[in-house]
């Protein structure tokens, strides 16, 4: 794959910028090393300013510069502690960056998402997809011999005013050599890692020994075959082609066997990390889960106990739904933070049930990104509306997301804006214990689809 001419692209040019991932990588070095605990005022210092601020991906060559074992490097260079009670590795969840933050932990990614410019043809269509795909994989696979490379082609969730692109997500095989030795270095110890698993599956197929392609996403709130039927009546809109025979929208058959999709953990890093922590009795603990309400609900009221037992209300909820995300202000405000991943009625329906079943909480802010597109599995703005009359005294559905919701625009920043509004709860309480934490986690498992082990 030849390369542009001039310097190579450096990481944070190369990885997708606005994928949960990288956008919780950012916040979680500000929550962790960007201020101190005994000064909530502290201001926070930039390690990575935002540059594209629109979905985007890298020109096809740019591919070439890219280096896995570079970006893990990349992505542990941002926390600048000497040591650490514990690091948080794993799925992409913002109720793992809530608990990385409240352990003054790292929060890191057991990859990264690397989205590659083509044309609207090669993204939304399967076939196509695939066709270009591989031979990107192919060159991935010959840098770095410790990864996977699972692509996905959603053609039902693609934004339509984003820019076409073939998405990867890049998966560690085993502990990159980045990685490990900021484990080894500045675990504190006694310290613990903390892996975060999300194990919902997804079909897909395997052309080549450590890539696979998968058409569609768990996080569509659609079951396969309902996705399926779906992509059906996108092709059939194209008329002629798809009554003429041609196969672009056909879906390759899955062959089975996926504990995972495209952001669970793969089974290589799980037992590197084993062997890894059993060297010289380190300790890993993993929490798995097939429901990510259930992670969002333990967390919660992890948060809530840690609060109480700091002599503060925890009786302030912060619901945050995409990727509006600000660990470091939910601290400081003495808040407790719950997290849904779209504003799906799945999604809702699961934090309808957990609120019912809480102890009220006085306040409820509300702040939703907007999905920037329809579909029948989003929940009306009505239904979002009444969502914060949960609380006892006051519940806000933040004016700017309600106005822009479902097809506007929210700056990322805003929800660092509205918090920083929140009533200062000073001092902050001090750092979450990691047994704390886990035997929380644990006993919460009762929320179901959540195993502590």
């Amino acid at each position: 794959m030849s390369a542009l001419a001039g310097p190579a692209w450096s990481p944070e040019q190369l990885v997708y910028q606005v994928d949960l991932s990288t956008e919780m990588l950012r916040a979680g070095v500000h929550a962790v090393d960007g201020r101190e605990w005994s000064d909530p005022t502290t201001k926070r210092r930039t390690w990575w300013p935002r540059r594209r601020t629109v979905d985007s991906g890298i020109p096809r060559p740019r591919v070439a510069d890219v280096h896995p074992d570079g970006i893990a490097g990349w992505m542990t260079g941002g926390y600048s502690r000497e040591r650490y009670p514990a690091v948080v590795v794993g799925s992409p969840h913002v109720g793992a960056l809530h608990l990385a933050a409240a352990l003054g932990a790292p929060w890191l990614p057991a990859g990264f998402r690397l989205s590659v410019t083509c044309s609207p043809a090669e993204s939304r269509r399967p076939q196509p997809a695939l066709r270009q795909g591989r031979a990107i994989a192919a060159h991935l696979l010959d840098t770095e011999p410790d990864i996977a490379v699972y692509q996905r082609c959603d053609p039902i969730g693609q934004h339509p005013a984003g820019s076409a692109t073939l998405d990867f997500y890049v998966k560690w095989t085993a502990l990159p050599g980045q990685l490990r030795r900021f484990l080894t270095e500045r675990l504190a110890p006694g310290g613990t890692v903390v892996l975060i698993r999300d194990c919902r599956g997804w079909p897909a197929t395997q052309p080549d020994d450590g890539y696979r392609f998968q058409v569609g996403t768990v996080g569509s709130g659609l079951s396969w075959p309902d996705y399926c039927r779906q992509l059906r009546r996108l092709g059939d809109d194209g008329g002629a082609e798809w009554a003429a025979g041609d196969d672009s929208w056909t879906v390759p058959a899955p062959d089975g066997g996926d504990v995972d999709a495209e952001q669970g953990i793969h089974p290589g890093l799980l037992s590197d990390l084993r062997r890894w922590s059993g060297d010289h009795g380190r300790r890993l603990r993993i929490v798995a889960i097939t429901d990510s309400a259930a992670l969002s609900a333990a967390v919660a009221d992890v948060y809530r106990s840690w609060l109480r037992s700091a002599g503060k209300t925890g009786n302030r909820l912060v619901i945050g739904c995409g990727m509006l995300l600000d660990p470091w202000q939910v601290i400081r405000a003495g808040m407790v933070p719950y997290w849904c991943p779209h504003p799906l009625h799945i999604d809702v329906d699961a934090l309808e049930y957990w609120l019912a079943g809480s102890e009220p909480y006085r306040s409820i802010d509300l702040l939703v990104g907007p999905p920037g597109r329809l579909s029948p599995k989003l929940v009306p703005r009505d239904r979002l509306s009444a969502l914060p009359r949960f609380a006892t005294e006051r519940g806000v559905l933040d004016p700017t997301c309600r106005r822009n919701y479902p097809l506007g625009v929210v700056d990322a920043r805003h929800v660092h804006r509205v918090l920083a509004e929140q009533p200062y709860d000073s001092p902050p309480p001090p750092p979450l214990s990691t047994t704390a934490a886990i035997e929380g986690l644990d006993r919460l498992a009762r929320y179901g689809r959540l195993l502590v082990t």
